[in-house]
């Protein structure tokens, strides 16, 4: 882990949130009390149950947030892109975290002393509404994935993660796809199913020109496609036929 301090106010990272939301005079404080990290592929940035110290920021990479159950086996809630925020949930600093965080990629994570970080919320009130929407945001995705994994078949689940990964990964059609570092196991632990699953998946939808990959590079992605298997459509339509 080594320790830098670059300037908010030169930072490139646009949908940052204290960038968004903070005036430069107030940005331009938060250099006092504001670290920046780099953490390599698999480094862990805090554990699950450690005491809250402060309010993450993803500058550059990937960072995956995930539980562990009393199985042991890891659920990774969700992956966390440049400009997101990690351990705002506790705006205390005697609250333990309740997830663990570690990086996918070699990563940048700007880190803000806990203290501070609720000062800037007592002075912008248009940060404090800005971090409550990115609550009910993450409420809502972690609802629709406790639905997927009770009620959604295994297709369905491997659709959403991968379209879960065009918008981390901002995939555009008609570009050079996409790069990523998440591996088949983590994708399971995405989709609440086994990497073995996963691989049958992959492979039917590359059969059926939903996908076209090699490795870790996803070259073309058909969204559409993807978003008819993820929201149940293939489901009902067979039903439908079978009537």
């Amino acid at each position: 882990m080594q320790r830098i301090s670059p300037n908010c106010l030169t930072c490139n990272v646009s949908n940052c949130l204290l960038m968004k939301q903070c005036e430069p005079a107030l940005l331009q404080s938060v250099q006092s009390f504001k670290h920046q990290y780099f953490y390599k592929k698999g480094q862990i940035i805090f554990n699950q149950g450690d005491p809250v110290k402060g309010v993450q920021f993803v500058q550059s990479g990937l960072i995956k947030q995930e539980l562990t159950g009393q199985n042991k086996r890891p659920f990774i809630l969700r992956l966390c892109g440049q400009g997101q925020p990690m351990g705002h949930r506790s705006l205390s600093a005697n609250d333990e975290q309740p997830y663990a965080a570690s990086a996918v990629e070699d990563s940048r994570v700007c880190f803000i002393e806990m203290d501070f970080f609720n000062g800037l919320l007592r002075k912008s009130e248009s940060l404090r509404l800005a971090l409550q929407k990115i609550y009910l945001k993450e409420i809502k995705e972690a609802e629709n994935k406790l639905v997927n994994i009770a009620h959604h078949s295994v297709r369905e689940k491997v659709a959403n993660v991968l379209l879960e990964l065009c918008e981390v990964y901002d995939y555009k059609n008609h570009a050079n796809g996409i790069r990523i570092q998440v591996d088949r196991q983590e994708m399971a632990d995405l989709a609440g199913t086994t990497k073995e699953q996963v691989s049958k998946v992959l492979a039917q939808f590359t059969r059926e020109k939903l996908i076209r990959f090699r490795a870790k590079h996803f070259k073309y992605l058909d969204l559409d496609g993807l978003h008819k298997i993820a929201e149940g459509e293939e489901k009902e339509a067979a039903m439908s036929l079978a009537v």
